[in-house]
């Protein structure tokens, strides 16, 4: 079983994902996700897979029509907290010359043009557990 939620960090989403990222596990409601936070004007947005043990061949796919997604809406998508075996899996498929990735949360909102990775204002944070968005 997959989970999907959101928080904000300023101007930037970041979209958490827990769980195994394999077949038939999560990939329409990544992209649903996906479309409301650039329908809702957020150009800035981390896929957090620090919580992600294994992804397959679908879920690189998933992460690659993501990472397309934003770019065709002048966007920017960053990856955050790679477990081993994703890292290697998006070593192997070359995805990582075309995504950037970063440790931790901070390092990748500092990449951004924060200021040192800390908001400026309190984070709007919303953790979503919505049905819609679970499988």
């Amino acid at each position: 079983m997959i989970t999907i939620g959101i928080h904000y960090l300023e101007d930037i989403a970041s979209v958490d994902v827990r769980g195994k990222f394999i077949k038939g596990q999560g990939g329409f409601q990544l992209q649903m996700l996906i479309d409301k936070v650039l329908t809702a004007g957020t150009k800035h947005i981390l896929l957090n897979l620090t919580s992600v043990p294994m992804v397959d061949s679908m879920g690189i796919g998933e992460i690659v029509r993501a990472f397309t997604k934003v770019q065709e809406s002048g966007g920017t998508l960053k990856l955050v907290g790679l477990t081993d075996r994703v890292y290697g899996a998006l070593q192997i498929t070359r995805l990582l010359s075309l995504i950037e990735s970063f440790k931790t949360e901070e390092e990748a909102v500092a990449s951004f043009g924060a200021t040192n990775g800390k908001p400026k204002a309190k984070p709007r944070s919303r953790k979503k557990k919505d049905p819609e968005i679970e499988e």
